[in-house]
Parts: C-alpha cells; structure tokens; sequence
C-alpha cells in the first residue's frame, strides 16, 4: 500500500480561453516515493502551453530511473527540462519566446524527507499541525518584497506588477552548477504532513487563511483540491489554476494515520476583571530609587524613539557638504564606472514586454555610483525600493561622486549599513526618500583613493541577467 495519498487538479479559469498550465501527481520508483509537480507556461507568449508540455515530459523521462540522490536528480531534470525547451525555441521561430515556471518534489516515505526545485512562482507549501509554511521564494520582484515583510499578503496580491517574474525555465541555455537559476532544498515531511503545490492562478486569488480552511477539512484530496480550485474562480479566476496536493500517511509505531485533519483549538478567553478587584501588591520600593528607575525608563524610551524615528523619516531638505578639497583628490575612471541608467533598463517590463523605467525593486550587489553623467535619480511615485541582493549586510547603497548638485527623489534604501555616501563638494537634494534599518542615512567621506576603479553591478532577486524579466 502506497504511503501517500495524492491528487491533483489544472482548470482553465475564469478568463483564459486557454490553459497553459500542467503538473505531475504520479508514484516514482517504489510504493514510498512520489514525483509531484506543478508547471506554469509564461502566458503572453506564443508556445507558453508547449513549454510546460516540454517541462513536464522531460522531467517525467528523468526521473523515471533512480540514480543517485533524489535532490540531485531532481535539479538534473530540471535543468534538462531547461534546456530542452530552450533548443526548441532556437529550432522555431514561432515559439522563441516560450518559456515556464515551475516547482517540482519528491517525497519519499521512507526517509520522511521531502526534496524540492523550484523556479518562477509556483508555489510549494507544507502543511502540518494547522500551519501553512511556505518553502519556497517567488522569483520576483513583488513576491521577495512580500517574503521580506515589505509587503503583505494583500497588498502583493493586488500589486500590478505582481505577475512579473525574475528566472524561467526555457528562455536560456544552463548548467547544474548556474548560481541563479534553481532554487533546491530537502526538508522533512512527516507522518500527517501535507504539501501543496499551486500556479500563481491560486495564490494570486485566494489568501494563506483561506487555503488552510480547506486543507483543515475532515475530506478527501480529491475534494479538497475542487475545493480550492473553485475558491479561485469565485473570486475572479484570472488565470489557470493548478493545485497538486500529497499527504504522508506513514504508519506510526504500527497504526495508520486517520485522514480526519485536527480541529483548530478555540481561543481561550482571558478570565474577567472584577472592577472592584486590587491585586496585592509587593511592598513598594524607596521613594528615591523610585524616581531614578522612572527618569531612566524615559531616558531609554526616548532614546528607542528617537532612533526608530531617526530611521525612518523621510528627509526632504537640501543637504549642502562643507567645501573641504579639491577636485583633484577624487579622481574618477569614466571608463571603470558603468552608467546607472542603463542598468536600470533591465528592471522590469510594460505589458507589451517593452522594457520601461522605473523599476519596483532593485537588488544591490555593490553600491550604485552616481558621477558626472548621472545627476539625479528619480524614483516612481510608489517609490522605488533598493535593497542588498542577499541577507547579509550590505555596507553602502549609494556613492555619489559628483560635485555639485545631485537631486534623489521617491526612493527608499533599506537595510544597508550606510545609505548614501557623498564628497564633502556633493549638494544633495532629497526628496521623499525613505531610509529603514539604515545605520547612517547620509556621509560625507574624504579618502585618497575614493571612487578610482569602482565597478557596479545591479541584479534583482540575485539574477545574473536581469534583461530576462517576464510579465506572464
């Protein structure tokens, strides 16, 4: 007897006449292991049906023969899958734009372990004990604001660029060893653990709450998956709707699992407050420390809030440097330093695929360097985010080399050590930029050696080529 229960379901929905997505719910190997998947063809583009067709056949043909570990299989298939489609698109004119995303796994009962690849924004979550974990990053620009709490679950859902994705499956030739292309993991997957694996059809309608009301219900799979698909539609079904889900029903200590799911427990009320009610209290100290202990509460109160608002105001006065040196001390190599605006043009795309400016959110590798050719940097009127390509700390966002005025406007620089360092000759204008979990918003620096040689690079979500953001 298989140790999974499993099912999946795709349904057009409410908009499209066509459905371009697909998946794969089907037992691999052994009675204890199950290949699941679920495919998104980037819609918009000629062939996106064909795409996912290509993905979920090769990987399918991949895995079909154990060898080795499954982790490593799994992002092999990808890859194949990957490259497949991409010399079909070289052999055909007509489908040269095609491309998918995708989140493929392999749950094996025996080891109670789950392994994933994922590329795009499909989903994967995991379900277990009345939470819905998320194991997964959407590669883009609005799903890594919403995973880094720059955005909530509503406000991504109703983002307009919130069907713009960074990486695809199809569109370049890749090795297993790329850097920013596959995103791959193991983790466990117990015993009543359920897993789900969705297009974007889905988390784009219905929210993490009301996924878990229905993966909460005393059904089948089978149902719960028509459950969540018609959730989808009631609620617009702009785009096609996939949803595989698979539960571990792994005897424990001989007994099987039942299907009933766990109620949610009820919230327990705190007792009431009898008004006429005095609590005892302990014996009250001197009245001297008393004093002390309060006027260093407020000092420490005061000082929290002042830090809290120091970075986080907006800032919106000139800020002029004092005139300390001169020009000859910061030498600057025209040739060493790459023009921001044509980074920026590999941001983000209109809906005809038109690359267009500004972008919502940059990720920084290396400061940006603002010189002689570039005098302002104007955000849009939703503000423009700049943020560290990665979690660590990044020293600097900005270095403005420029003597003279330079005007930044609707912008918010998040998350550096140092927001913007300037010459002591900089004028800097700064309008509605916001600065969080910034240590020092604005520096004047004098060094022998500043701005010689500097290279930049701007990439988003950590991908290398940027130019490849898709609207689907």
């Amino acid at each position: 007897m298989n140790s999974f229960r499993i099912a999946g379901q795709t349904d057009v929905g409410q908009r499209r006449t066509d459905n371009q997505d697909t998946f794969i719910c089907t037992p691999i190997w052994s009675e204890s292991s199950v290949l699941l998947a679920a495919i998104d063809g980037v819609g918009g583009y000629a062939g996106g049906d064909r795409a996912a067709a290509i993905a979920k056949e090769s990987i399918e043909q991949y895995m079909a023969t154990p060898n080795g570990d499954p982790l490593s299989m799994l992002r092999e298939a990808v890859v194949f899958a990957n490259n497949q489609i991409n010399s079909q698109r070289e052999q055909n004119r007509q489908l040269a734009q095609m491309c998918c995303v995708l989140t493929a796994a392999v749950a094996d009962s025996r080891t109670n372990k789950l392994y994933f690849v994922h590329v795009g924004d499909t989903r994967l979550y995991r379900y277990r004990r009345d939470i819905l974990e998320k194991l997964t990053r959407d590669h883009s620009m609005v799903g890594a604001r919403e995973d880094a709490a720059e955005l909530t679950e509503a406000e991504a859902m109703q983002h307009p660029r919130r069907n713009e994705i960074l990486r695809d499956v199809g569109s370049l030739h890749h090795r297993v060893d790329d850097p920013d292309f596959l995103e791959s993991g193991e983790t466990d997957f117990l015993p009543d653990d359920q897993l789900l694996l969705c297009s974007d059809g889905l988390t784009d309608m219905i929210t993490q709450a009301q996924i878990r009301s229905v993966l909460d219900q005393n059904v089948s799979l089978d149902e719960q998956v028509t459950a969540l698909i018609r959730l989808a539609n009631e609620q617009g079904g702009n785009d096609n709707i996939t949803v595989v889900l698979a539960r571990n029903e792994t005897p424990v200590n001989g007994r099987s699992i039942p299907p009933a799911r766990k109620s949610i427990p009820k919230p327990v009320s705190a007792p009431p407050v009898r008004p006429n009610a005095v609590a005892p209290n302990p014996k009250p100290p001197q009245r001297s420390l008393l004093g002390i202990w309060i006027l260093l509460s407020l000092f420490v109160v005061g000082g929290i809030a002042g830090l809290v608002w120091y970075n986080n105001r907006p800032v919106d006065d000139l800020i002029s440097t004092a005139e300390l040196v001169t020009d000859d001390m910061f030498p600057v190599d025209s040739s060493a330093v790459a023009r921001l605006d044509s980074l920026l043009q590999a941001a983000s795309r209109s809906p005809d695929h038109q690359l267009t400016l500004p972008a919502d959110t940059f990720r920084l590798t290396k400061p940006v360097v603002l010189n002689d050719s570039l005098l302002s940097l104007l955000g849009d009127q939703r503000l423009t985010v700049f943020v560290p390509a990665d979690s660590a700390r990044v020293p600097l966002a900005f270095r403005i080399s420029h003597s003279g005025p330079v005007h930044v406007e609707n912008i918010v620089i998040s998350g550096f050590k140092t927001g913007i360092e300037t010459t002591p000759k900089t004028k800097l204008q700064l309008t509605k930029v916001y600065f969080r979990n910034v240590d020092l918003p604005v520096q004047a620096v004098v060094r022998q050696d500043t701005f010689r040689n500097v290279g930049i690079q701007v990439t988003l979500q950590n991908q290398a080529d940027s130019s490849k953001t898709i609207r689907h």
